[in-house]
């Protein structure tokens, strides 16, 4: 989820392993950008046209099969790239939303409600394309990792740790 800290635990990751990094969040920006919207903007165009969140996932299934070793962050990577060791990282939403705002530079508030909105948005395209009714559920999950408290170096040792015993 937005705010968790995926994508900077997911550049430390691939730094770690020296294994390529791909974001669908910043592929989803991207997409925005390429067609002039602000990232809420882009999600309400989304909801109401599939084809940019099947075009994402597409992309992001053909990384997995094409990159034996590499790190994906994604929402969806676990279900797009079933083998897989599968790390997810949870946070308190208000300490989430605090991030979403200092990272895209609004006020509390407005972060709020616009990752209500992605989220709700979210679940109910995943569940319309693709009979997904919860996100990320923790029993598919390797490990899980609460980031709240913890800064992006700790979380980066506790994935390194994991992976060490895993592998």
């Amino acid at each position: 989820m937005a705010g968790t800290g995926t994508s900077t635990a997911g550049r430390l990751l691939s730094t770690a392993l020296e294994y390529p990094f791909v974001s669908s969040g910043m592929l989803f920006r991207q997409m925005a950008t390429d067609l002039g919207l602000s990232l809420h903007e882009f999600q309400k165009v989304c909801n109401e046209d599939p084809k940019y969140d099947i075009e994402l996932d597409r992309r992001i299934e053909a990384y997995g099969k094409e990159h034996a070793n590499c790190v994906v962050e994604s929402r969806l990577a676990w279900h797009f790239i079933p083998d897989s060791i599968k790390i997810k990282l949870v946070c308190d939403f208000d300490e989430r939303v605090r991030r979403v705002a200092m990272r895209d530079a609004v006020d509390f508030e407005k972060a709020k409600k616009e990752t209500i909105f992605r989220e709700d948005s979210i679940l109910s395209n995943y569940a319309e394309l693709y009979k997904i009714e919860k996100l990320a559920p923790d029993e598919i999950f390797d490990l899980i990792i609460d980031t709240t408290d913890n800064n992006p170096d700790t979380t980066l040792n506790m994935t390194l740790e994991f992976l060490k015993e895993k592998i």
